[in-house]
């Protein structure tokens, strides 16, 4: 069950799509996921790997409603973001779904799902592409406005009881990183629980004859994402500038969905912004350096592992690398200020052989360790060390 429609073109929708592609071939998998009729093509794209896929109706959200659902869900108990996803809708197709069929396992991808009753004796399996309260604490110091620090602190509070409480009940926990893990083992420690890293499929991301373009920069990320805003923000108003100091001719690339208004904002001379693409790939060939600024978030990012799988140059946060097996100045750069930032991009673009040996050396790292058919296998073996005997027969009830 998940969320959103999972399709390879955003980092949540592409960890979905590539373990359920990967479980098709030997699982029957069935995905439940609300849809919008543009997403039409994204579920078709899902049914052709042999899936049963359940679409609930989403209604177009309207950005002024979701403003006041934020402030109203103040005085709820419930995060905004499980209120936001728990619809009348998705529990009648939950119910419906588990009454029509026997599941062994009801893996929930993330937990803004932990809203909704699962009635049935299967398995509840939690996937953790972030441990949300992390983020939001994370959210409460980094954001600019004191508006946006005050919500996400109480966003925090929330999710910190609401997380901590279905760990213990749910019968398995996946995470991303080998950091995360400790964090939920102490908190449920009769729970299964195992890292399942995100990957990148190396074969369709693999390095091309092109050359770079001489002082291009790329920066990869859905923009209706807090985090990305906020890195994208940091590069064109602090980091940006010290770069053109050195790199005049230097171009940025924004590759990502977006509202209109934010993508507007951040288009200026020397900024592409592109919205949407369908194949990111081109967009790499063509950059000299991959940049990932973020200073807010959780879990490992797939925007990492896709560049280093063409053989790019990647300059990040360590957080934006955090869980990840990299090495600064062996397969990346890391820098967390402004300035070090900056010239760690500038000292790529001025040396391209070091960024391609850099590139390459991230390559090598990934094909070894970050494949999605390991990744499938870690979740599989979580699903076998799951004590059967001890999970509850009468299903489980939203918080």
């Amino acid at each position: 069950m998940s969320p959103y429609v999972p399709a390879p073109w955003f980092g949540f929708g592409t960890r979905v799509y590539e373990l359920v592609r990967q479980l098709a071939t030997r699982h029957v998998v069935t995905v439940l996921c609300p849809a919008a009729p543009e997403e039409e093509a994204d579920v078709e794209r899902l049914r052709s790997l042999g899936v049963k896929v359940h679409a609930v109706a989403r209604p177009e959200p309207v950005r002024s409603a979701r403003r006041l659902d934020q402030v109203v869900s103040l005085l709820s108990p419930l995060p905004f973001h499980v209120r936001e996803h728990r619809t009348a809708a998705m529990q009648e197709a939950i119910t419906s779904l588990i009454a029509a069929e026997q599941f062994d396992i009801v893996q929930l991808e993330g937990s803004q799902l932990c809203g909704f009753c699962f009635p049935g004796t299967a398995c509840i399996v939690l996937d953790e592409h972030n441990i949300e309260y992390e983020v939001l604490q994370r959210m409460a110091t980094g954001e600019r406005t004191r508006v946006r620090r005050l919500f996400s602190a109480v966003e925090h509070r929330k999710f910190r009881r609401l997380e901590r409480l279905w760990w213990t009940r749910v019968a398995g926990i996946a995470v991303t990183s080998d950091r995360e893990l400790p964090v939920v083992r102490h908190h449920a420690p009769h729970t299964a629980a195992a890292v399942v890293p995100n990957a990148v499929d190396s074969e369709h991301f693999t390095p091309g004859n092109q050359e770079p373009n001489p002082g291009s920069i790329l920066f990869m990320g859905t923009l209706k994402y807090r985090p990305n805003i906020d890195a994208v923000t940091f590069l064109l108003d602090e980091v940006l500038p010290d770069v053109r100091r050195s790199c005049p001719d230097a171009v940025l690339t924004i590759v990502g969905d977006g509202e209109a208004a934010d993508l507007e904002r951040f288009r200026r001379p020397g900024v592409v912004v592109t919205g949407r693409v369908p194949d990111v790939r081109p967009y790499l060939a063509g950059a000299a350096v991959t940049v990932v600024p973020v200073r807010i978030g959780g879990g490992t990012r797939l925007k990492v592992v896709e560049a280093l799988a063409m053989g790019k140059a990647v300059v990040s946060t360590s957080l934006g690398c955090e869980g990840l097996a990299v090495r600064s100045g062996e397969n990346v750069l890391l820098a967390d200020d402004a300035g070090g930032f900056a010239g760690a991009i500038v000292r790529l673009l001025a040396e391209p052989q070091e960024a391609r040996r850099m590139g390459l050396a991230g390559r090598k790292l990934v094909v070894e360790h970050y494949s999605w058919a390991r990744a499938c296998a870690a979740l599989e073996e979580l699903y076998d060390s799951i004590d059967w005997r001890s999970q509850p027969t009468k299903g489980m009830t939203g918080t």
